[in-house]
């Protein structure tokens, strides 16, 4: 009977250190557009997230970025879960065509 290996990587997606470090400081930049004060005609300016973090971060891809968003996106609905029924939920998130 062959055992497994128990020292073989496992595939964690909370393990990108390269946005995890980033993530902070993009959080920063994009979290006024989840806030409904800040929103237009009572639509939050979620999308604008994505442009912000492409033109501060343009070494991130596309995917990166939107990892960031939804990230983002979570992190403020669980903060802030009396200001947030406005957003859409984070597996709602689609990438801006950019």
């Amino acid at each position: 009977m062959l055992e497994k290996n128990s020292a073989a990587p496992s595939e964690n997606r909370r393990q990108n250190t390269k946005l995890r470090t980033l993530f902070d400081t993009a959080y920063a930049m994009i979290e006024p557009f989840f806030d409904p004060d800040q929103g237009w005609g009572g639509h939050s300016l979620e999308h604008l997230a994505f442009r912000v973090l492409r033109e501060n971060f343009s070494e991130l891809s596309g995917e990166e970025v939107h990892t960031i968003v939804v990230a983002a996106h979570r992190v403020y609905i669980e903060r802030n879960p009396g200001r947030s029924e406005h957003l859409r939920r984070p597996a709602e998130l689609r990438p801006p065509h950019l």
